[in-house]
């Protein structure tokens, strides 16, 4: 096994939105680590909210952010709330990366969608394929969203003196689960290498 390219030792990692299948399953697999894992709920911290997200990591100072937060639903509830999904992933997005920022976050995971990738988008997929053409329309709201974070978590990392660094596994089914591309990132924080031919089954996210 070679060496991790950082370690979870002694770390307090909040995973936002840890009630939902991919949050749920990385707090699942943190606790075989030697860290310290946080939670909250929508009842204590309304996430798209501000000032309630900056208090809450101001006063948890978390040194890891596993950011798997945010508004979901299937085909017919991204077509039927549009509004609902791009306003309410944008503030979410917005208020953990800006108050990881300002809190001295030393690293954050942004977990993306099979659907942020063009529509007709070559098989397998892989990363330099982002914006290279038009998205799945009933999903565009949602991945328009998901995109926002993850261009603002890259501004983030180049124009300010921090360690965040998101992102986004690319795998070979536009519908494949997003846990594997979790499980894919925290195989590679222990240094464990994964083979090309890993089959990706597809899922809802």
């Amino acid at each position: 096994m070679s060496k991790p390219i950082f370690s979870l030792a002694g770390r307090r990692i909040w995973v936002a939105g840890h009630t939902g299948m991919v949050g749920g399953a990385v707090v699942r697999r943190l606790r075989a680590e030697s860290c310290e894992t946080i939670t909250i709920g929508r009842a204590e911290v309304d996430l798209r909210r501000q000032q309630a997200v900056e208090r809450w990591m101001a006063k948890t100072r978390s040194d890891v952010v596993v950011f798997a937060a945010a508004t979901v639903g299937g085909i017919l509830a991204n077509d039927s709330r549009p509004v609902d999904f791009l306003y309410e992933n944008l503030m979410i997005e917005s208020n953990i990366i800006n108050a990881a920022r300002i809190n001295g976050v030393s690293k954050l995971l942004f977990l993306g969608s099979s659907c942020i990738y063009p529509r007709l988008a070559p098989q397998p997929m892989r990363e330099e394929a982002l914006l290279t053409g038009p998205l799945e329309p009933p999903n565009q709201w949602y991945a328009v969203a998901k995109i926002a974070g993850l261009i603002s978590g890259k501004v983030m990392r180049v124009t300010t003196p921090s360690s965040l660094e998101p992102r986004v596994f690319a795998d070979s089914s536009r519908t494949g689960s997003m846990f594997l591309r979790a499980a894919a990132m925290m195989r590679k924080a222990r240094g464990v290498r994964i083979s090309p031919s890993t089959k990706i089954r597809p899922g809802r996210e």
